[in-house]
């Protein structure tokens, strides 16, 4: 018979094997590596890092972030994950870890649980005979079914982005240009013939300060022209460049031409999954296409590290604000997956409760 057993992974040392677990998961993302746990204490985020192991072996990790919830206590989130390799694992392992997060409510002062993982349906306008390899494991309605037999529900909410556009890596660059609007495909070789020059640069790179000073200024363009644009402060990006260091996983890319900076993007990557989810712009030679060699050259960065996915991090259908946003991302062709959004684990009906309605006034205050 198997030994299950639940642990935390508290100490430095144990960096490598849970990030190893997570990059060679295809459930894994950025989102669940031990970095990004570090970055999000700026954000209020406390880390916790559990681990179930089979026979010594990790079979799930959970990168749960604790935040102060008022009066409440700890509200407890993990994003796109728990993290697994198999739907196996999850379900024999998934348990233990609730009935391990029970056991330390009361310490830990946690009245639920939220998990956001990332899977999906494939969305209804998407015809399924475009769901190709790489991507059928992110369409599975058995691991949402694992999760409500956990006790855990469905609801309305979420954090991360519901509406997502992917790209299969497995097919080759004639196939997805292929499937790329014939405007797309022009301005990508515009941008070539014109001379557009590329750069990308790793955590590593002892220029990175200096290249976030300069995306951070394009960010702050692009909220000036968006009138509101949500923005983190300059330390978060400069903290997950420094927790990244030491990952190849991370990367800066940034256009220039005539020897001025246009665009930037932050892109990550995974032996599975990649994506672009930070990016800014003037308003320089619009004419030259810049961005749009930028996004194709983080695609083929992350093809050639051997990802299987590309994630474009989330579109906006039948939004009128955000209409442009989501048209580029939809131009470069690509499959629509709906996400299942946040699952709830209630530890503290009333708390929960309370929680719950909160949410509901803070969306409609937000709304006004």
């Amino acid at each position: 018979m198997s030994k299950i057993e639940v642990l935390e992974f508290t100490q430095e040392d144990q960096k490598d094997e849970w990030d190893k677990f997570v990059n060679d998961s295809y459930s894994g993302d950025i989102l669940s590596y031990w970095g990004w746990g570090e970055t999000k204490k700026d954000q209020g985020w406390k880390p916790l890092r559990i681990g179930v192991t089979r026979d010594g072996v990790l079979i799930l990790t959970a990168l749960c972030l604790l935040k102060k919830a008022s009066f409440l206590g700890n509200y407890l989130y993990i994003g796109h994950g728990p993290v697994f390799k198999n739907k196996i694992d999850l379900k024999e392992a998934l348990p233990y870890l609730i009935l391990y997060l029970k056991g330390k409510a009361k310490e830990y002062k946690l009245f639920t649980i939220d998990i956001e993982p990332r899977f999906g349906d494939l969305a209804p306008e998407e015809q399924k005979e475009r769901l190709s390899e790489n991507l059928v494991p992110l369409v599975d309605g058995e691991i949402k079914k694992i999760l409500i037999l956990a006790g855990f529900k469905t609801t309305r909410r979420n954090m991360q982005p519901v509406y997502k556009l992917y790209y299969d890596l497995g097919r080759t660059e004639d196939e997805l240009k292929a499937d790329m609007k014939k405007s797309t495909r022009y301005n990508i070789g515009l941008a070539e013939r014109k001379g557009v020059e590329v750069n990308e640069y790793k955590a590593s790179d002892d220029s990175i300060l200096e290249k976030i000073d300069s995306f951070y200024d394009l960010m702050e363009e692009v909220q000036r022209r968006a009138k509101g644009y949500p923005m983190r402060p300059k330390s978060s990006f400069i903290r997950l460049f420094k927790e990244f260091k030491n990952n190849d996983c991370l990367s800066l890319f940034e256009t220039k031409y005539n020897g001025e900076l246009i665009s930037i993007n932050i892109s990550q990557k995974t032996n599975y999954w990649s994506s672009s989810f930070y990016a800014g712009s003037n308003r320089l030679y619009t004419e030259v296409k810049a961005p749009y060699l930028m996004r194709w050259k983080s695609v083929l960065s992350a093809k050639a590290y051997g990802s299987k996915v590309y994630d474009f991090w989330g579109i906006i259908p039948n939004s009128k604000q955000h209409q442009g946003y989501s048209d580029n991302k939809l131009s470069y062709g690509g499959v629509r997956i709906n996400n299942y959004g946040i699952f709830t684990y209630t530890l503290n009906g009333f708390k929960s409760l309370i929680w719950e309605l909160t949410i509901k006034i803070r969306k409609i205050i937000y709304r006004i």
